[in-house]
């Protein structure tokens, strides 16, 4: 199962580097920097913070603390506006 799950009523489009989330229920729309689009792919596509941190590391200048908490950010950004599955496994990115 990837680190965070897009709940079953969120469309997320990647286009142009700058990702979008819509609850295509509640219609509320999400606009994502490029950094975050890119955390976002990686944490649909990885099991683990550590395998995401890892894949990110390659593209995104940045230290793997500041990329833990950028993914455990976005998480827990994305949990409050519901466009994510509750799951935990978003927030916990020590794994």
């Amino acid at each position: 199962m990837p680190l965070i799950r897009l709940a079953e009523q969120t469309v997320f489009d990647p286009a142009d580097g700058t990702g979008v989330l819509m609850d295509t229920t509640e219609g509320v729309y999400f606009e994502l920097n490029p950094t975050a689009t890119l955390m976002l792919q990686a944490a649909l596509r990885f099991e683990t913070a550590d395998e995401a941190v890892r894949h990110l590391a390659e593209g995104i200048d940045a230290g793997e603390s500041e990329l833990h908490e950028g993914i455990r950010s976005l998480a827990a950004q994305l949990a409050e506006s519901r466009l994510i599955e509750p799951t935990g496994a978003g927030a916990d990115t020590a794994s």
